[in-house]
């Protein structure tokens, strides 16, 4: 970030935001900001807001290709690359691995950098901005540990998923304890920026939890979550920045390449809601379903809510020998359906209903992945390694259930061994 004795902000979005904010958003150059202007208090909010941006868009990337992978999307690109990564066939040669790779990278490196800074600042201990880049980092190393076989800090050497985890775990945790102190200095704290950090990162919190089966954890975490709270990845319509808009969205209506998976048409849910282009996707042969649950480039993205801690509350204490409160959230999620009741009964069955009603309400969001890597029997619309693709001509699908560094990574990270 400091590259070239200069510190570069993603001033389009980051700006508008302080501004609506009523943050004081001056800069010498609109752009950036000189290495030897640079103030971690004055700048602070500048700094936050552009990494989350980052982050933004990193999400909005990363949730069209775990989509792909995890089978909640079909591709309708003619690309053999795009189609692997579907099939699950995909290695670390692959140009598009990249894509995916790049997004979360980019989206961690620049929260991470913002931490270095703010850290410095006098008021560190309570600034909501140092807070704010301590829960984007958190996501950002919860979805990379989530898709990815091994994840990377900062051009750092590879880390298992469980060390990207307990990474996450670290940063999360400073979020809640920096944003409940900055929320204390508030003159309205239950409403304050602060507090809305320590929601979403106790949702983040979580759901690593829940990731790594500390089944304890987890539900002690979820349910310090506030009833109607949501965290949401901000889009924008913008046709001169089209990367600040909604990914999904902008590749269904432009690249034609996003249709919604066979299995997931046939769900009659409202939740799942999609549309017939009346036309086929870019290779030719498969029909344009359009998913239309982003209607728009400024569409925003959940990335945590009370709803999903409902979901980790119930998953962890249904493994824990409770299945009450997932038989209750079943029961609500079934009628927002339009379902019938269920009757299921064993914890296997009841788990497996509850993954069916998460991957409903979650669809496109990022979440189906870690899901299926969590409970990889229980987690539904996944297809079963070897059988027919979508497009059968191009085989059967793959036995991957991440996506690897891509060559590019490896070959120019230092730190990555080599051979």
């Amino acid at each position: 970030m400091m590259k070239n004795s200069r510190l570069g902000v993603g001033v389009a979005l980051a700006a508008a935001m302080a501004i609506s904010q009523g943050c004081k958003t001056d800069v010498i150059n609109p752009g950036i900001i000189d290495a030897e202007f640079f103030d971690p208090g004055a700048d602070a909010t500048t700094v936050s807001l552009s990494a989350q941006t980052r982050f933004w868009n990193g999400y909005s990337t990363l949730v069209l290709w775990s989509a792909y992978f995890s089978g909640e999307l079909w591709t309708g690109a003619a690309r053999i690359e795009t189609n692997d990564v579907a099939r699950r066939v995909i290695n670390s040669a692959s140009l598009d691995v990249a894509p995916p790779w790049n997004s979360i990278q980019a989206a961690l490196a620049s929260n991470e950098l913002a931490i270095q800074v703010l850290a410095k600042g006098t008021n560190a201990a309570a600034d909501v901005n140092l807070a704010r880049a301590y829960m984007n980092s958190g996501f950002a190393l919860t979805l990379l540990g989530e898709t990815f076989c091994e994840g990377i800090i900062l051009s750092g050497p590879p880390l298992t998923p469980a060390q990207v985890q307990d990474t996450a775990i670290a940063r999360f945790k400073q979020a809640i304890a920096i944003g409940a102190a900055a929320a204390a200095a508030s003159p309205t704290p239950a409403t304050s920026e602060g507090t809305k950090i320590v929601n979403a990162s106790n949702v983040g919190l979580a759901r690593v939890y829940l990731q790594k089966k500390d089944y304890a954890n987890a539900a002690t975490t979820a349910a310090l979550v506030p009833a109607n709270f949501t965290y949401n990845a901000i889009r924008i319509d913008d046709a001169s920045q089209r990367g600040l808009g909604n990914i999904v969205y902008a590749n269904g209506i432009l690249g034609t390449d996003v249709v919604t998976a066979g299995a997931y048409r046939l769900l009659n849910d409202p939740r799942v809601p999609w549309i017939d282009a009346n036309r086929n996707a870019t290779d030719g042969q498969t029909r344009l379903y359009r998913p239309n649950k982003y209607t728009g480039y400024a569409s925003p993205i959940r990335i945590a809510s009370t709803l999903e801690a409902t979901y980790i509350v119930a998953e962890a204490k249904l493994l824990t020998g409770d299945p009450a409160p997932a038989l209750a959230l079943i029961a609500a999620r079934r009628t927002a359906g339009g379902q019938p009741p269920f009757t299921g009964t064993g914890t296997a069955a009841i788990l497996a209903e509850l993954m069916d009603q998460r991957a409903r309400d979650f669809w496109i969001e990022g979440k189906h992945t870690g899901d299926w890597r969590r409970n990889p029997e229980a987690t539904p619309y996944v297809s079963a390694s070897g059988t027919p693709f979508f497009k059968p001509a191009q085989g059967n699908y793959g036995t991957a259930s991440c996506l690897p560094v891509p060559d590019a990574e490896r070959n120019a990270n230092p730190n990555y061994p080599k051979g």
